[in-house]
């Protein structure tokens, strides 16, 4: 048998609902606020005003600090008497005190209430309602969190904010916007470098976050505003620039590589087989759902729908079946930020 990250290699082609987790029906609920209501709170991101951060955390049950507490190896072969891992410490829940992960003594733990403060004072800095929408904790111990916050809304559109964390294990804080579609149900990732940012678990990871969400002095932008300033010019260029099939077919060249075929045996044959998986690649797909697009916004929409309802919603090595966790926690957003510098580029 194929190891399971060789079987699904997260290359987003059509999915197959005969081996896979079907497709969520289309809705105005985006992958991440449904994962979140699935295991933790989630508000109505279109009418429900948001939440504050410390509401919202309590309600999630993720309102516990974290202990560090040492690591002693016991006594056995080749070790005479229990000892004390110096350099490492458990990081254990305390409403539970089961231990999390094993750090070394350098790892500075960025707790769930320094994390959603910070993602409310982000957010709220667009507007001044209370912003937060999402608290999640999930992962074998709960050990990683996931909160969401409203940026601004109007019309079907909507601007979040995520902030993904994990207490131990890999990877650093790491604040990421998104752009919602109410009518599609579509989150949009742009790339911007604007668009995310990341706070490694060194140092006074506490201070680092007041300072970048609370800036002093006359220049008081964060990346959130920077970011807007960045995207929402160029969503109207895209919008006014003209898109043709020849403009389809070169993305989803760059993006998947050139269409396979999926015959399988000799032309000459009368009765000829098709490979299962060359048969889902996007080229055999994607361009009839693109056919009649007349600009690059269109495209670009139209990607992404593909990612979020179309295509097998996974990455090498993911072993999640769930898949609003999978698209919840990113899964596909990098074909999204390709596919968006390609298009500004090529356009």
């Amino acid at each position: 048998m194929d190891h399971f990250r060789d079987s699904r290699p997260g290359l987003f082609y059509l999915n197959d609902d005969k081996f896979l987790q079907p497709a969520h029906p289309r809705s105005e609920v985006p992958p991440f606020l449904r994962f979140a209501a699935q295991h933790g709170v989630a508000l109505d991101l279109w009418r429900d005003d948001g939440a504050p951060a410390r509401e919202l955390v309590s309600a999630a049950r993720l309102d516990w600090p974290v202990m560090r507490r040492e690591v002693i190896i016991p006594a056995g072969p080749g070790l005479a008497t229990d000892t004390e891992a110096r350099h490492y410490k458990a990081l254990v829940r305390s409403d539970t005190q089961h231990v999390m992960s094993v750090v070394t003594n350098a790892y500075s733990v960025a707790e769930n209430q320094w994390v959603a403060k910070a993602t409310e004072s982000f957010a709220s800095r667009i507007e001044r309602r209370a912003p937060m929408i999402a608290a999640v904790g999930f992962g074998r111990e709960g050990e990683r969190t996931l909160f969401a916050a409203r940026v601004f809304s109007e019309g079907n559109r909507a601007v979040c904010l995520l902030a993904y964390n994990t207490h131990g294990g890999e990877g650093a804080l790491r604040f990421q916007l998104v752009e919602v579609d109410r009518t599609t149900g579509v989150t949009y990732v742009l790339d911007s470098r604007q668009a995310s940012l990341m706070f490694p678990h060194v140092g006074d990871v506490t201070d680092r976050l007041e300072q970048r969400s609370r800036p002093p002095g006359p220049n008081r932008e964060t990346f959130v505003e920077r970011y807007l300033a960045e995207t929402q010019p160029l969503w109207e260029r895209l919008s006014e620039t003209l898109w043709t099939p020849r403009h389809t077919n070169a993305l989803i060249r760059d993006l998947w590589g050139d269409t396979p075929d999926s015959r399988v045996g000799s032309s000459q044959l009368l009765v000829q087989g098709v490979d299962p998986v060359k048969a889902r690649h996007p080229g055999h797909h994607l361009p009839s759902r693109m056919e009649g697009l007349s600009d690059a916004s269109s495209a670009y929409h139209a990607i992404c729908d593909w990612i979020d309802y179309h295509s097998e919603a996974c990455e090498r090595g993911d072993f999640t079946k769930d898949r609003d966790e999978r698209l919840a926690l990113g899964a596909g957003s990098k074909y999204k930020r390709d596919a968006w510098r390609w298009i500004l580029s090529n356009t």
